[in-house]
């Protein structure tokens, strides 16, 4: 198994530099969020599948590069024959472990190994071919091969190795779904530095250590405590009552912990990929999010959900887009517009392909 070392392709020498933004407002989505859940709720689920398209259709309206913004072109009837697909398997695996007993759960998870790459090559080209810019369509080549390899041989390999090649498998996904991608006949090509990434993971896994022993240290005093106050003439344990809120603020410290490295490693990953990533030798992209920002962005928004129950979750999910977006740019040639109309020249055959009955979204 090939372990790619090259490094990261260099910018290009004359080139500008244009920010993405995000002109979507939590006010505007909240109106179809609530409108969409209305409707899948009434409908048992059915018109989930428009409500996906009309968010999708919003936020990628609202997604701009210089003056244009992207749009989505999905049929929700794909989405729908999906989702039906998706529910059937998972009613038949129900259906027949609870008939057949655990001797019937290998047979269907032989079955989601085989499946799961071709789920994923299907709904990445149908999510890429029903992206545009400026009336340019992306487009994804992944092969089921591919997809095997980085979903499914890589994993394994990660697991056999006690996840010591957990980051290159990592960057299998990358590679798989970045370098599979094209925009107007011009393919996109990422070159991820292995030692960057082992770093990334590296101080992740410090973070954790370090937590663990700020936490085990605080349970060890806590104890030491407990078995002193025991020894003395007529002490005695502290009641339940009293331990509550030092294991409430354990529990705390743990699940903050395991959001904030999560989030790390997802924001760092992201950003490396992202710079290391080119578009037909031309175009370069860049992102600049701080995992410290998203990861207050991502705990302040699972706080306030929760505590409305949900209702302020447009103005959560408006607020996490808005930031990445408007930390992404593009960094290409001075005349972007002339890359661009080039691209449309050269992708009208894509556009006949998107009708493929294969182009389904699983929602992966």
């Amino acid at each position: 198994m090939d372990v790619r070392l090259d490094q990261a392709p260099a910018a290009p020498v004359a080139s500008t530099h244009t920010a993405w933004r995000f002109e979507g407002r939590a006010g505007e989505y909240f109106k179809i969020w609530i409108v969409n859940l209305a409707l899948t709720i009434v409908t048992l689920g059915i018109f989930s599948a428009w409500a996906k398209v009309r968010n999708k259709r919003y936020f990628y309206g609202n997604t701009f590069i210089g003056g244009h913004s992207f749009d989505y072109h999905g049929s929700p009837w794909r989405i729908l024959l999906g989702r039906i697909i998706a529910l059937v398997l998972l009613l038949s695996y129900s259906l027949s472990v609870n008939f057949g007993g655990p001797k019937a759960v290998a047979p269907w998870l032989l079955v989601f190994v085989i499946a799961l790459p071709w789920l994923v090559k299907a709904s990445l080209r149908f999510n890429a071919r029903n992206t545009s810019y400026r009336n340019v369509r992306f487009d994804f080549h992944g092969t089921y091969g591919g997809a095997f390899k980085a979903f499914v041989v890589w994993p394994v390999v990660a697991a056999i190795s006690l996840f010591l090649t957990l980051p290159l498998a990592h960057r299998a996904r990358d590679y798989y779904n970045i370098n599979n991608h094209s925009f107007g006949g011009k393919n996109f090509e990422a070159v991820i530095d292995a030692g960057k990434l082992y770093g990334i993971y590296l101080l992740g896994l410090l973070f954790f250590f370090a937590a663990i022993a700020l936490v085990g240290g605080v349970a060890v005093g806590a104890g030491i405590g407990n078995i002193l106050a025991n020894l003395k003439p007529g002490g005695h344990a502290p009641p339940p009552a009293v331990l509550l809120p030092f294991i409430l603020l354990v529990s705390v410290v743990y699940v903050g912990t395991i959001l904030f490295i999560s989030t790390f490693i997802g924001t760092m990953t992201f950003n490396l990929a992202l710079n290391s990533t080119q578009l037909a030798d031309t175009i370069m992209l860049e992102s600049k999010l701080s995992p410290v920002a998203m990861t207050w962005i991502v705990v302040s928004n699972l706080f306030v959900v929760l505590v409305t129950l949900g209702l302020m979750y447009p103005w959560a999910h408006v607020r996490q887009t808005r930031y990445m977006v408007e930390h992404l740019a593009v960094i290409g040639p001075d005349d972007l517009d002339g890359f661009v109309s080039t691209a449309a020249s050269q992708s009208g055959a894509i556009g006949e392909e998107v009708a493929s009955f294969f182009d389904i979204d699983f929602g992966l």
